[in-house]
């Protein structure tokens, strides 16, 4: 798009630099307040039948990461570059590529 910088993920995948910052933001701030819904998101990012545990639905959708149940191509681009680990080895990392 005109004017929106683009930056490339770890995945290969090219998006608008602002919105992979405000999406690290609600990582970030799910990662400290709510781990549980961070991991459900990561396990709906790699499978989009994942059936979400407890109220993480409710979670990620007042964050706007999942919207009706449906993880958005980009916010599935940017988590799944980001995120590295599983359970509680599972931590953020810079999603761009080097």
């Amino acid at each position: 798009m005109p004017g929106l910088e683009a930056v490339i993920l770890k995945n290969g995948a090219e998006e608008v630099k602002s919105f992979v910052l405000v999406t690290m933001l609600s990582l970030q701030r799910l990662m400290r307040e709510k781990p549980i819904a961070l991991y459900e998101l990561v396990q709906l990012c790699m499978n989009n039948k994942h059936d979400l545990f407890g109220n993480a639905g409710e979670i990620l959708e007042e964050l706007g990461l999942v919207k009706n149940g449906v993880v958005h191509d980009s916010i599935r681009n940017i988590v799944l570059s980001a995120v590295e680990g599983d359970g509680c080895n599972m931590r953020l990392t810079n999603p761009l590529a080097t």
